[in-house]
């Protein structure tokens, strides 16, 4: 290990937040998951106490976020309330609404609904977007992770340049999500 990633993962520790270690295992020991984070991610201390984890993740139009939310047990929302937030804070390039692309798939024998998004993008708590001005050329990619705890959220999100090109490496992200023993 390189004195670089030393003090990674040294002021990481220090700073409470979960690991992306040198293997790139992050461990979400609060709901006794773990999975595999892409190398070039680099972790960061979660913002709030609702972030289990939160990476930047770098792209040729600046970084993108990738954040796993956990909200408690019976708590963030169903899979179709989030989907109808995540529509209202997106529009198309001529005002319109964007329609979601929506998969439904099992990993580690939980339902896990992909969503994605792309248009301008106002990202806000609640529905539509909270005053801010939107974003354009905008995608989210999300998981919404139906375990015995509680709805795991992951969300990436960012400049279409950086976002598309990270689909196949979150995706295989979401589908090593397995039990911690």
């Amino acid at each position: 290990m390189n004195l670089r990633t030393f003090a990674m993962l040294l002021a990481l520790f220090l700073a409470g937040a979960p690991l992306a270690h040198a293997d790139a295992i992050l461990n979400l020991g609060k709901i006794g998951y773990a999975t595999r984070v892409p190398e070039s991610w680099r972790a960061q201390s979660p913002s709030s106490s609702f972030r289990l984890a939160q990476f930047a993740v770098p792209g040729s139009s600046g970084d993108a976020d990738c954040v796993f939310f956990y909200f408690g047990p019976g708590e963030g929302g169903s899979v179709d309330a989030n989907i109808e937030r995540w529509q209202s804070q997106f529009r198309s390039a001529d005002g319109g609404q964007v329609k979601p692309k929506v998969e439904r798939i099992t990993v580690a024998n939980m339902p896990v609904t992909l969503i994605e998004l792309a248009g301008d993008y106002a990202r806000s708590v609640g529905m539509g977007p909270d005053g801010g001005a939107a974003s354009p050329n905008q995608i989210i990619r999300v998981a919404m992770v139906e375990t015995p705890q509680g709805n795991l959220i992951i969300q990436l999100y960012g400049q279409r340049e950086t976002v598309a090109p990270q689909r196949a490496a979150f995706d295989a992200m979401v589908r090593a999500l397995s039990r911690r023993n």
